[in-house]
């Protein structure tokens, strides 16, 4: 196995472990009964994903998945940043959760074109799990969106902070050059964050919540949300 392709399925899976480990934090402190259910299985999903991608990894004889999960240096994981912020609250931990699932749907559909056929058998199985999280996701959105003015307001000041670090989830992997050659990455990762930035900006949008920030490069956007919960 390329050094390349190890790279690929090592930020995927440390992305995947970290954020399920932040959504089980959830578990017991959720605004509803049901979400700690719905928080605590989407976190599982997370981190079973994480153990598929590490399996991978492991097949070259690298190392075991639970050494890969578990036996690593902490700068030797390739999460994003965003995965490993703390939950604060719940609009920032639903802000994140949004962004993280309709990213990482993005990067998803693409590889179900890569070269290699075990990645695309996974990911296959995948996004059939996915696709969950982000109706998951899409269902809060809407009803904080639409909902009372403290709960919206609250997560207009949560999205530009999260957003900040969402394009963290499209930095180039360590290798990606040959990656995209060699086919294992069907997309290179600024290609595959534009998609996603578009893609957020469109349904912020339809929300009717701020979606400014989504198109910008920066991180020096900011928004005040007025008593009616629209921006000024």
């Amino acid at each position: 196995m390329s050094d390349s392709l190890i790279s690929l399925l090592t930020a995927l899976a440390d992305d995947e472990l970290i954020i399920g480990h932040r959504h089980s934090e959830w578990t017991g402190h959720a605004p509803h009964l049901e979400e700690d259910v719905a928080f605590s299985s989407i976190a599982q999903d997370e981190i079973g994903h994480a153990a598929t991608f590490y399996s991978l990894i492991s097949e070259s004889g690298t190392d075991d998945p639970y050494g890969l999960a578990f036996g690593r240096a902490a700068g030797d994981y390739r999460n994003a940043i965003l995965c490993e912020r703390p939950n604060t609250d719940w609009a920032y931990s639903l802000a994140r959760h949004w962004l993280y699932d309709h990213a990482d749907a993005v990067r998803l559909e693409a590889l179900e074109d890569s070269a290699h056929e075990g990645l695309r058998a996974v990911v296959t199985k995948l996004r059939r799990e996915e696709r969950y999280h982000v109706l998951h996701a899409d269902t809060w959105m809407r009803q904080i969106a639409r909902g009372p003015i403290e709960g919206r307001a609250r997560l207009i000041d949560s999205l530009p902070v999260a957003f900040g670090e969402a394009r963290g989830l499209f930095e180039p992997i360590e290798g990606e050059d040959e990656a995209v050659m060699e086919g294992w990455l069907p997309v290179p990762s600024p290609e595959l964050g534009a998609r996603f930035f578009a893609h957020a900006a469109d349904a912020l949008d339809e929300l009717g919540l701020p979606a400014e920030f989504a198109t910008r490069i920066d991180d020096t956007a900011e928004f005040v949300a007025s008593s009616s919960g629209d921006l000024i």
